[in-house]
């Protein structure tokens, strides 16, 4: 298969190894030929190595030869040599004599030569034209016996020669082909490759098909390129966790399956078809049609023999994984169908018998179907989920009652969404039909609306449709029910719904749920009522009783303000999201994470790397009002950071979002971004307005987003002269949540105190209130505590006092990468007499992040900014971005004074 990156590109994705050697035989070749040996399974890419070397050769001004395996001519002796010297017609008169008598009788005559001496002639024959030579020969260990016996002696002579030989086959012989002749096996594409090269062939459609292949491929090259979902109904695969064939990854194995005798074919194929790899299981089936218990032994012994299977104790696996979705490709569908039969008879487990015997049923069958939600709900992580979706679809197709059948799809369609497969997701709800379930599919039908992303035609008016299908449904489906009133309550949150709305909602859960509430419904009032939610019931339902989703537990936190609790609930979350392979979920965790991040990290880079990935998978999963979300987040950390054209570019396309989607909670988030923007480049009085209508004019009640902007409009109003009325602003917001205020809030509600309160004299104890313990939790607003507090010192002349603060405050802002107020502090310890703490540079360690330290290392050894995301998992930009930031730091404008600077080890 060919990883090349363009049609003028002669690079390959990964094999840099490869690349290097290939390199090194070619430097060599006017002094002499080396020989190369390739092998590896296959679409372990052989071939593309080939291509590449003989690419690169051509482009050198050498000469290329090639040779490979043909079917139709495997029995046709010399064949192979003969394509190799197909660029010689016929031997030259200045050939000597001896080499083309040898020539012409292994080409034409009675008698074939011995391989010593064809294979002098030939590398006589192609010294013959000037300059050096490359013969690449692919598929060496199944050309005809005669041409690879001559190859293996040209390999064995060519040291002495200008003809260097690289030459491929899938196992490497016991004996090398020449004394100094190098051995590369070819072994699977690392993560980062693998990605990259599914992303190149661009058969994936999103994030989590990317995913899917990545594991079902193994690193296999030829796999990578050609698996892919498809947009039709599962196959046998799906049932295995598998992706289904290609004719091209078939073919790769069609000559090995050919060859087998049909006993060990059948084996083959029940093996390949089974949902147990009990080996005993396998037998069964393959007696059962081979209608012989020793012949099924003897077909499963020859097709171990070859290396196709592998007995581990009782149980049956293949060593080579892609053998398995080829067979089932390579076979017809009627054998497919006799060994599904046979096997819905011979495995143990009913639930997995099931899937068998699903294959072969007609008609409708509860009982069969039942078992087969069974299978789909023993399925784990990973490509499990391909498992779970085939059984609930093949459920439904059996279902004899519409509301089960209707029911099963609709667990498929929240599987699929779950994992972000969104058109899966859509294929599967397309088979809904609420024809005959009246209330019950009508209500379904605005469920599976509501589930599916990207779905924004309808907005704050489908609140009401939503609780009138909750009410109708209470009596006969609770959990359906519970589903619709939260996604009215999501309507509420993304669209900042009216008092009407809001009240319609509450009173609907107030009347369906019966208390004590669970903590999806708290989550409900806290995505319509955020400072209505009692801290009893948010403290109640965090303490985490069992069986509760950590998720919308973190989801709670979060929309109540209980970051820190949220961070920590998010992250478990997360783990357990990637490693059950839930990926639609990832941006409803990562974003939240980035924006808990701004201000309980100690370093920004964290909130901008959990947005950038939250924004990359919501965008390849269909989730437009998370990308949104990510993208209004990376602004407020571009415009902290200084980055105020990045900021102001993330604004606008959250502004352009909203209108889009015709959701206005988006807006906050820009008008944060453009209201630091504003700040950072001195702009007060512009910033104190934005974040006073932001503060002061919520279109709904009072959310996060507010509060974090009463922090920095209590920073902007001084310079901007707005004491009085930011003191206005700050005792509305006092008012308003004197009921319940978060660890933050309460904090952020000190520093405006201490910042901009009335008495002056009375600002020494204010300042001291909010920099009381625990106010390290917030590094951000720790930091502009303490600087507010050094410059109130040194304006009271109280100089020598103000400078430790200040150097504190600058030494939080560098390390959180808010340069500009690091500067600000800076500025305000020259002017209180003291140099600015200046990191020692010769130690770069101290002036750089961990994550920098690495990139910058990385970059030092010459690795472009794309290898460098590869290995640490970061966009191109992401990396990009922070050698912006390494350079001016260190004093470089180039890779090459980096490297300079820091050493390349």
């Amino acid at each position: 298969m060919s990883a090349r990156l363009g049609s003028d590109d002669t690079r390959l994705i990964g094999r840099a190894h490869e690349q290097e050697q290939v390199a090194a035989l070619l430097a060599a070749l006017p002094a002499g030929g080396r020989v190369l040996h390739l092998s590896g399974a296959p679409g372990t890419g052989r071939s593309a190595v080939l291509r590449y070397a003989a690419r690169t050769a051509a482009d050198q001004g050498v000469r290329v030869l090639t040779t490979s395996w043909a079917p139709a001519e495997q029995d046709i002796p010399h064949a192979a040599l003969h394509t190799l010297l197909r660029p010689h017609p016929a031997p030259p008169r200045t050939l000597p004599e001896a080499d083309r008598d040898t020539l012409e009788a292994a080409f034409g005559g009675d008698r074939a030569p011995a391989p010593d001496r064809l294979a002098a002639a030939v590398l006589a024959l192609i010294a013959q034209a000037p300059g050096p030579a490359l013969v690449c020969v692919d598929d060496l260990d199944r050309i005809d016996a005669e041409s690879r016996a001559a190859l293996r002696e040209m390999a064995r002579l060519c040291a002495g020669t200008r003809i260097g030989m690289i030459v491929a086959e899938r196992t490497a012989p016991d004996t090398p082909l020449a004394p100094d002749a190098l051995a590369v096996t070819l072994g699977p594409l690392s993560g980062p490759e693998a990605r990259a090269l599914v992303e190149h062939a661009g058969r994936a459609t999103g994030y989590t098909e990317t995913e899917l292949v990545v594991a079902v491929a193994g690193g296999n090259p030829l796999a990578l390129t050609e698996l892919s979902l498809g947009d039709g109904a599962p196959g046998d695969t799906a049932g295995l966790g598998l992706l289904p064939a290609t004719p091209r990854m078939a073919q790769a194995y069609a000559q090995d399956l050919a060859e087998l005798p049909e006993p060990a074919r059948r084996a083959l194929l029940s093996a390949a078809l089974s949902t147990s790899s009990l080996t005993w299981d396998v037998l069964g089936a393959t007696r059962h049609v081979l209608g012989s218990g020793d012949a099924a032994r003897d077909g499963l012994t020859e097709a171990v023999r070859r290396g196709l299977l592998a007995e581990d104790g009782r149980n049956l696996r293949f060593p080579r994984p892609l053998v398995r979705p080829a067979v089932l490709h390579l076979e017809s569908a009627a054998r497919r169908m006799a060994a599904h039969a046979a096997l819905g008879r011979s495995v143990t487990s009913p639930p997995h018998a099931a899937w068998h015997a699903a294959q072969c049923a007609v008609g409708t069958d509860e009982d069969l179907a039942a078992r087969l939600e069974e299978l789909a709900g023993l399925a784990s992580a990973g490509t499990a989920v391909l498992t779970a979706l085939a059984a609930l679809e093949n459920a439904a197709r059996l279902s004899p009652d519409p509301a089960r059948r209707a029911a099963r799809l609709l667990r498929a369609t929240e599987l699929a969404c779950d994992h972000g497969l969104r058109e899966q997701a859509l294929r599967l709800a397309r088979g809904i039909d609420p024809a005959g379930l009246g209330t019950y599919g009508r209500a379904l039908l605005l469920w599976v609306h509501e589930l599916l992303p990207g779905n924004f035609v309808a907005g704050r008016e489908s609140i009401a449709g939503l609780c009138e299908a909750a009410r109708a449904v209470a009596a006969t489906d609770p959990e359906l029910t519970r589903k619709l009133l939260h996604a009215a309550a999501r309507r509420c949150w993304w669209h900042q719904a009216g008092p009407g709305e809001r009240r319609l909602l509450t009173d609907t859960v107030e009347d369906l749920r019966p208390r004590p509430w669970d903590a999806r419904d708290i989550a409900v009032m806290a995505l319509v009522e955020p400072q209505a939610v009692p801290d009893e019931d948010t403290h109640r339902v965090l303490r985490r009783p069992g069986g509760a989703d950590v998720g919308l537990l973190g989801q709670l936190a979060h929309l109540v303000g209980d970051l820190g609790r949220a961070t920590l609930l998010f992250r478990e979350a997360e783990r357990t999201a990637r490693a059950e392979g839930r990926h639609g979920r990832l941006p409803q965790i990562l974003v939240p994470r980035a924006l808990e991040e701004i201000w309980l990290g100690a370093q920004w880079h964290t909130a901008r790397d959990l947005a950038d990935e939250g924004r990359t998978i919501a965008a390849r999963t269909g989730q437009t009002d998370w990308v949104a979300r990510a993208t209004g987040a990376l602004g407020v950390v571009a415009a902290l950071r200084g980055e105020h054209e990045r900021a102001l570019e993330c604004a606008a396309e959250v502004e352009e979002a909203s209108l889009r989607l015709g959701q206005s909670r988006q807006l906050s988030l820009a008008s944060l971004a453009r209201a630091l923007t504003a700040s950072g480049t001195g702009r007060y009085a512009e910033a104190y307005a934005q974040l006073r209508s932001m503060v002061t004019e919520p279109s709904a009640p009072y959310s996060y987003e507010q509060f974090w902007g009463l922090a920095f409009l209590a920073e902007a109003a001084p310079p901007a002269g707005e004491q009085d009325d930011a003191r206005a602003v700050v005792a509305q917001v006092e008012a308003a949540t004197r009921t319940g205020r978060t660890p933050l809030l309460r904090r952020i509600l000190a520093y405006a105190d201490a910042l901009i309160g009335p008495d002056e004299e009375a600002a020494e104890h204010r300042y001291r209130e909010a920099l009381r313990p625990g106010i390290e939790t917030w590094p951000l607003l720790h930091g502009m505590t303490l600087f507010g507090h050094g410059a109130w010192l040194r304006r009271r002349r109280r100089v020598i006092e103000s400078r430790a603060p200040l150097a504190e405050a600058e030494s939080l802002f560098r390390t959180l990468g808010a340069e500009p107020r690091a500067e600000l502090a800076a500025t305000e310890l020259r002017a209180a007499g003291r140099p600015a703490a200046e990191p020692d540079a010769g130690d770069v360690s101290r002036v750089l992040s961990p994550q920098q330290l690495t990139i910058a290392r990385l970059a030092a050894r010459g690795l472009s900014n794309r290898a460098i995301g590869e290995q640490l998992r970061l966009s191109p930009r992401t990396v990009a971005s922070h050698l912006y930031q390494i350079f001016p730091k260190l004093g470089v404008t180039s890779r090459a004074q980096l490297a300079a600077r820091i050493g390349t080890d």
